[in-house]
């Protein structure tokens, strides 16, 4: 659990967004605070990606505030969001898959992080030893297993060392010892002072690497606090009906 003194980094401010006349985020409001492992929840439709996109720039809000460090980035465009420091991974790793892992680290770093070539080597280097690639970056990343091209997602998203970095459903696809190594990864980010806000369908990996957990339902907050109490809780068993209330109530003991 976080010190609830400690400084906001994020804001959503009674965001309302969405496709044409269909809005998907009514009025979500939340905050994250620096340093934190910060997991969100929810059942399909329940608006987590629509959240995302309306966060990096992908979407624009239709009313509400976005704030990061205070400053208003609703109107932002993706690029602008990323050089202030937001960086992404996505629940389907999109390498270039003919580029080594190095150069898929590197050119991530000279558009994300504004490096030339030579700037930028280092730092691509730092985030393959930190990430367990560097052994494989001479490796095609087309030739990676699942979670060495999971790995390489999250090398590209911090090698420009985002002031905030968004990871969507890294552990999906994987197996129950891969998702343990995604767990540490998540814990190891935290320890090097990244900011994680982690949206994730595995639910035990809220209650081993979040600090505090967020379940969305109808593009709104349902409930938010510590992972156990919220996996526990009525709100939550009552959104995941049918055989995930089952696997809420394990994950929650």
């Amino acid at each position: 659990m976080t010190d609830r003194g400690a400084e906001k980094i994020l804001s959503f401010e009674n965001v309302t967004a969405g496709y044409g006349r269909s809005d998907v985020l009514n009025g979500l409001s939340f905050e994250v605070e620096r340093g934190e492992v910060f997991g969100i929840i929810g059942p399909n439709g329940s608006g987590k990606t629509t959240m995302l996109n309306t966060l990096t720039g992908l979407l624009r809000p239709k009313s509400g505030r976005i704030l990061l460090d205070g400053e208003d980035i609703s109107r932002l465009p993706v690029d602008a969001r990323c050089r202030r420091g937001i960086g992404r991974t996505f629940q389907i790793p999109r390498p270039f898959i003919r580029m080594t892992v190095f150069e898929n680290v590197l050119v991530s770093g000279i558009y994300g992080a504004g490096f030339s070539a030579a700037e930028g080597k280092g730092p691509a280097e730092d985030v393959l030893r930190f990430t367990g690639l560097y052994e494989k970056r001479d490796l095609k990343s087309g030739e990676l297993t699942l979670l060495d091209r999971k790995r390489l997602e999250i090398a590209r998203a911090i090698v420009s060392k985002p002031r905030l970095l968004l990871l969507d459903e890294v552990a999906a696809g994987l197996t129950g010892s891969e998702i343990e190594t995604v767990i540490g990864m998540v814990v190891q980010l935290k320890r090097a002072g990244f900011t994680v806000v982690w949206i994730e369908h595995i639910l035990e990996t809220m209650l081993k690497a979040a600090d505090r957990l967020m379940c969305m339902a109808e593009g709104r907050c349902a409930v938010i606090g510590v992972p156990g109490e919220v996996l526990a809780s009525g709100e939550v068993e009552e959104l995941y009906l049918g055989t995930e209330t089952e696997a809420l109530k394990h994950a929650a003991r």
